[in-house]
């Protein structure tokens, strides 16, 4: 029910009814910037990308699975993207705490302004 003071008179500026436009266009906005996010899977497997040369998304959910089986196929399938953490050396995975602090810092790098001390 639309109560009686969005009447049509009152669209101008400032009225009730320009303020439900307004929080409904910020609404529909917020939406699409949501619909727009990406999964970004970081498993080390064939095909992935290195982290180093990855443009993270400004809007992602990054997916980290178990050091040793990485993640599920499930979860590859789902994901827009997968990247990889490069590593030097026999060891090809790290503890997925530490995968996360390392994606989360490239994302970071690429999209937080930063802070001055």
């Amino acid at each position: 029910m639309i109560p009686d003071s969005f009447s049509a008179n009152s669209t101008g500026a400032g009225s009730p009814m320009q303020h439900a436009m307004e929080e409904l266009a910020d609404a529909d906005l917020r939406i699409k910037e949501l619909q727009a996010a990406r999964v970004i899977a970081l498993d080390i497997i064939p095909g992935a990308v290195p982290m180093e040369t990855y443009q993270f998304p400004k809007r992602c959910l990054l997916l980290f699975g178990a050091e040793g089986p990485g993640l599920s196929q499930k979860a590859l399938d789902l994901a827009d993207d997968v990247v990889y953490i490069s590593q030097f050396g026999s060891v090809r995975s790290i503890n997925a705490g530490a995968a996360a602090a390392v994606a989360m810092h490239a994302w970071i790098a690429q999209h937080a302004a930063p802070v001055t001390v």
